[in-house]
């Protein structure tokens, strides 16, 4: 089902939002107050804006408060951005996510009642160090308390010692196979007798410790 999105500042994250929103079918406004910006854009999305998003009147001229939800990347400096957040609060935006700047941007953001905030260099980071670490993840998904969805390809090594998903160890309270990719077939209730073989991708869902110590293993 299409939905509307308006995404105010379009450097890279949030024009690569508008573009990938527009993409999946929705109807989206991009604003930002670089006339550069705006024109490289606007052939790709619904509709794009050249406007000020610190300036509350002409947000206010936007109709924001009809939009599914408003992204926020206001990226030149944080001052900017948390006074667009402040008017956004005041038309009373259905839904409003901000790009954090730094941790103290999180916490001022958060305060002022921001419904989401993303950090995507936080998060970046710690994706690529989990990569690092552990070259088999392939994706990950924190769920908070220490509970993560992974995404793994199963080597050789692993499959030599385990052959089916029983023979993984996991307990219930651990960690659950949720699923498993064999080329391309997905697999959503795999069983205990379900094989595994080498370049297999298994979805797990459980604790982090725990998950980790399985990574030691591939």
């Amino acid at each position: 089902m299409s939905r509307q999105f308006a995404i105010i500042g379009l450097g890279y994250f949030g024009s690569t939002v508008a573009l990938e929103l527009h993409r999946q079918n929705h109807e989206v406004l991009g604003v930002d107050r670089d006339e550069k910006r705006v024109n490289k854009i606007a052939e790709h999305i619904t509709r794009a804006v050249i406007a000020d998003p610190t300036d509350e009147t002409a947000l206010g001229e936007l109709n924001l408060s009809e939009f599914s939800a408003v992204l926020v990347d206001v990226d030149d400096s944080i001052e900017a951005s948390i006074m667009t957040t402040l008017h956004l609060k005041e038309l009373e935006v259905k839904e409003l996510w901000v790009k954090a700047l730094n941790d103290d941007h999180h916490k001022l953001l958060s305060y002022i009642g921001a419904d989401r905030i993303v950090h995507p260099e936080y998060d970046l980071g710690i994706r690529v160090a989990e990569s690092l670490s552990y070259h088999a993840v392939v994706n990950f998904i924190r769920l908070g308390d220490q509970q993560y969805v992974v995404e793994v390809e199963l080597t050789e090594r692993l499959v030599k010692r385990c052959t089916t998903v029983g023979e993984l160890g996991f307990s219930d309270k651990q960690a659950t196979v949720v699923a498993i990719k064999q080329g391309s077939q997905l697999d959503c209730t795999p069983s205990a007798s379900t094989a595994l073989h080498a370049g297999d991708h298994l979805v797990l869902i459980g604790d982090l410790d725990v998950l980790r110590h399985f990574g030691d293993k591939l």
